[in-house]
């Protein structure tokens, strides 16, 4: 290990569980309690997890993945009903106003990542959590995965360049069910549509050909990355600026407030 790798102290993330295998990274989100939910603090930890990966010539391959429940529930909506509680609408309007900026931020990151880039998806993938996993270079899925994408029943629009991203992958038709209706994927379904890149049965077994996979000569797997996306990452990035777009329009709107409200009142009783 070098001196810059020995360096870092993964410890220091909370939200995050960071682990090392040779030149492989896994970065696991750590918040079982609420199925891995992504609050500000979360994303802010994988966009530092994702630089310092960036920086460190011994790595080449980099997982994301949670439990076995869940890979990311999606934004944890939780907090914004105690945003709510604690400090009123206004601080909600401030916290909504940055969302842009945060999203846009988190799929720059990840899109512009040199290192290859592969999700392990177990139990729920859910709304931000399905922009994350299909942001990847890979996606791989366990028999329990399940993505969701609940946009409309919040009362908001596709997000995280998902718009032109998933019709990429899926085909049209599939794509707008579940991104217009909230119609759930399953393993076999992702599967099926090309969306995974396979079944792990044994997930040990798939860290472990991970593994093998990251000692392959880094900069040509950092090109062929580049290659692959060369002829999509300027649409996905046009995607993106547009449906912020749409997203600021329907967040100052009635109709989001209070279905997002709604949604999370009902999730919380949910694990009552």
């Amino acid at each position: 290990m070098s001196g810059t790798a020995a360096a870092i102290n993964f410890k220091t993330f909370k939200e995050l569980n960071i682990t090392r295998r040779g030149h492989l990274l896994i970065i696991q989100f750590n918040r079982p309690e609420v199925q891995n939910a992504l609050r500000r603090r979360t994303i802010y930890e994988l966009l530092r997890a994702l630089d310092i990966a960036n920086s460190l010539s011994e790595i080449s391959v980099i997982v994301l993945t949670g439990n076995e429940v869940a890979f990311t529930s999606g934004n944890d909506l939780s907090d914004l009903l105690a945003l709510q509680r604690q400090n009123g609408d206004k601080a909600l309007d401030v916290h909504f106003r940055a969302s842009n900026f945060v999203l846009k931020a988190l799929v720059k990151k990840i899109l512009l990542n040199r290192k290859v880039l592969i999700a392990l998806v177990q139990g729920n993938c859910v709304g931000l959590g399905v922009v994350i996993a299909a942001l990847c270079d890979i996606i791989y899925v366990t028999e329990s995965a399940q993505f969701w994408t609940p946009f409309s029943q919040l009362g908001l629009c596709v997000e995280g360049g998902a718009s032109w991203m998933l019709p990429q992958i899926l085909g049209r038709g599939k794509a707008a069910e579940l991104l217009l209706f909230g119609e759930r994927l399953d393993a076999q379904a992702a599967l099926q549509h090309r969306m995974v890149a396979s079944l792990v049965t044994n997930v040990p077994e798939f860290y472990s050909r991970l593994e093998q996979h990251a000692k392959l000569p880094s900069a040509s797997l950092m090109a062929t990355k580049r290659l692959l996306l060369q002829p999509w990452r300027q649409q996905l990035l046009d995607a993106l600026a547009e449906e912020c777009s749409q997203l600021e329009k329907l967040r100052v709107g009635p109709t989001y407030r209070t279905q997002i409200m709604a949604f999370a009142r009902r999730k919380k009783i949910s694990k009552l």
